[in-house]
């Protein structure tokens, strides 16, 4: 049978640091999150897990990544700029 060796030191430099924000009714947070992801996809999925069906935005330094504001799924950047 073959071992699976998982080796962390090779993926602890392609984690990148995002900000989950799970957002009020009038659009300001109501739980900001920052922890380090593989990619924007994946902080999105854990987003949408930590969310729990509320509104909430993604962003990776000062850029919105994802936006879930108005309720419709988007990855354009809302108006507003990054806390």
């Amino acid at each position: 049978m073959d071992e699976i060796i998982f080796q962390s030191w090779k993926t602890e430099g392609s984690m990148q640091s995002f900000e989950i924000r799970v957002l009020r009714t009038g659009g300001t947070p109501a739980l900001i999150a920052e922890q380090s992801y593989l990619n924007a996809d994946a902080a999105i999925t854990a987003a949408r897990l930590i969310a729990r069906g509320r509104p909430f935005e993604v962003w990776g330094d000062d850029d919105c990544v994802y936006s879930e504001s108005s309720r419709s799924p988007s990855r354009q950047p809302p108006p507003r700029p990054a806390a």
